[in-house]
């Protein structure tokens, strides 16, 4: 479970109360006079002096959260020029004017805000035990009794009613939360059950990942409960948050040319960012058949960050999660939100959490700095994984009689490719670019096998693709794997026997990947390989493979299947039919 965005620990500090008391006497007075307001405010056309109001006291309630986190020492990052002393550096800033008509929405928005505000105070005054008296309820155990209730938020419209691009921002960001894992950033969308959907690119290859909603409210080392690398899709969670969860559609018939909304957080250099909004239309439905998935293609802006984020329609109704670009120009693909829902729910039901906290608390596995490496060349190579900080400085060398390769990756790119000599010893220095999970691939462009010795500063675990070796075949004519490119060169490989003069059909499909099959006869070394005349994807993104493939003698075969340019975290389907002649 994550933990909540309150620590556990606090320094002590003398606690001015009189400071703090003048401060929430000015809170609670003007928010009683903004309920009153309030009351009345259905009734009548919406004033700019009833904005006003609210921003005074927005301003006013950020003022004394700031005073808190300087005095307490929490979020302290959040408050604007920092804290000295145990108080804001900055003074409190002044509301300023508000232009144009005001309308409901914008009366609306503002009372969420002041009510999420309260909430965030009261848990403040419960946790510190200072001025518990104005907490409603009082407090139990440190939180806030009764439990604030969720803010009133802005409710969807009518069915056939539109939103303005204001009115869908206001609805929908609240519950867009930034998502970043040791080396990546991305966005999520909030569920029923406290779950948040994003891409698997975002998440992969860490298990838990740290959330962050625009009101600040942040959660460590939310779990990845379950995730889906044909539909890129993982989930997190569950959390408890008092936020609205999005709704997804449950159709995807969108007429072409309807306007769409992506929210998202777009390259955020911010440790709190706001999510942004870009426009477009629903310019074209894909089809991926392979794997019954709708893509929705719109000309809406995408940049990196915005992976995971909701494209929602004019009522504010995720109708797709945006998962990649289309072209140079950066346009939005998106797959559906009403094919998404149903592999979401699958995700979740069959998530089966650690049984104890023994489980979860296993030693893990410690890494050898040396390492004895065998294989044959045109056959997966050995791989290896290591973690580490950004910074950090690494020496890896390979020592043997063959031409060896040395190719280290992170999750988002390759760091070295190291080949400058025929043999003898291949050594390379780096320096990690992004903290977490990182790849060590070892091979040879010598024809024949290889043996090496492996050294290295940092330490190094073997690691095993669960795909490799798999049998295909045992049982039936047909039979489809789908399968994921965890590194750079990754090749996954699996087993077929054949009987003289058996034919085979192999063939992949991939949105993304650009696919080379190749069958090899285990006992002879004969191999073959897909021509390279091979059509492009369903979606016209990518080139897949085929190969018709004889045997010309009974025994057991390997296939392999690889992306021709070294591309690492893309999936693809792999068919093999046993054809009858």
């Amino acid at each position: 479970m994550a933990t909540s965005t309150l620590p556990i620990a606090v320094r002590a500090k003398s606690i001015q109360r009189r400071r703090l008391a003048i401060r929430v006497a000015v809170v609670v007075a003007v928010l009683a006079t903004t309920l009153a307001v309030a009351n009345t405010a259905g009734a009548q056309p919406v004033s700019l002096a009833e904005i006003a109001r609210r921003d005074q006291l927005i301003s006013e309630q950020e003022a004394l959260l700031n005073i808190y986190r300087c005095r307490f020492d929490i979020d302290a990052h959040q408050v604007p020029g920092g804290c000295v002393d145990g108080a804001p550096v900055l003074p409190a800033e002044e509301p300023q004017p508000f232009t144009g008509a005001p309308t409901a929405q914008d009366l609306a928005d503002r009372d969420w805000l002041v009510g999420a505000q309260e909430a965030l105070l009261n848990a403040y005054r419960c946790r510190f035990n200072i001025d518990t008296p104005i907490v409603p309820g009082g407090c139990d155990g440190g939180t806030p009794e009764p439990s604030p209730s969720e803010p009133a938020r802005p409710t969807p419209p009518p069915a056939g009613e539109e939103l303005s691009p204001a009115e869908i921002y206001a609805l929908v960001s609240p519950s867009i939360a930034l998502i970043e894992t040791s080396s990546k950033l991305g966005s999520g969308i909030l569920i029923e059950g406290g779950y948040i959907v994003t891409n698997h690119h975002v998440v992969w290859p860490d298990d838990k990942a740290w959330v962050v909603f625009p009101d600040g409210t942040e959660f460590q080392d939310v779990p990845v409960v379950g995730s889906d690398f044909m539909a890129d899709l993982a989930v997190l969670g569950p959390i408890d948050v008092p936020l609205k969860p999005l709704t997804f559609a449950e159709r995807d018939d969108i007429p072409l040319g309807s306007d769409l909304y992506l929210v998202g957080y777009p390259s955020e250099p911010e440790l709190f960012p706001q999510p942004t909004i870009t426009q477009g239309i629903l310019s074209r439905l894909r089809e991926w058949a392979t794997y019954g998935l709708t893509v929705l293609q719109s000309d809406a802006a995408i940049a990196g960050g915005q992976s995971g984020g909701a494209l929602v329609n004019s009522q504010g109704i995720v109708v797709g999660i945006s998962t990649w670009r289309f072209s140079t120009a950066g346009f939005a693909l998106a797959t559906s939100a009403a094919d998404d829902a149903i592999i979401v729910e699958r995700l979740i039901n069959s998530y089966e959490p650690p049984e104890s906290e023994r489980i979860r608390r296993a030693p893990r596995k410690v890494g050898e700095f040396e390492h004895k490496v065998t294989g044959a060349r045109g056959i997966d190579s050995p791989a290896f994984t290591f973690n580490a900080a950004a910074g950090t400085k690494a020496t890896i060398k390979i020592t043997g009689e063959s031409n060896g390769v040395i190719i280290v990756s992170d999750s988002v790119q390759t760091l070295v490719t190291q080949n400058s000599t025929t043999k003898g010893v291949e050594q390379t220095t780096f320096e990690v670019l992004r903290s977490g999970k990182h790849f060590v691939r070892i091979g040879s462009v010598s024809d024949g096998e290889y043996e090496f010795t492996l050294e290295s500063t940092v330490r190094l675990h073997p690691y095993r693709d669960e795909v490799d070796g798999t049998t295909l075949l045992a049982e039936g004519d047909v039979e489809i794997f789908y399968g994921f490119f965890d590194y750079t060169y990754d090749t996954d490989w699996f087993k077929i026997t054949l009987e003289e003069g058996d034919i085979i059909e192999i063939s992949t499909d991939s949105i993304l990947a650009d696919t080379r099959i190749e069958v090899r006869n285990r006992e002879t070394g004969e191999s073959f390989e897909s021509d390279g005349t091979n059509p492009l994807t369903g979606l016209g993104f990518a080139v897949n493979a085929h190969l018709r493939f004889t045997a010309r003698e009974a025994g057991d075969y390997d296939i392999y299947i690889n992306e021709q340019s070294g591309g690492r975290g893309v999936s693809y389907a792999l068919t093999v039919e046993r054809v009858q002649e």
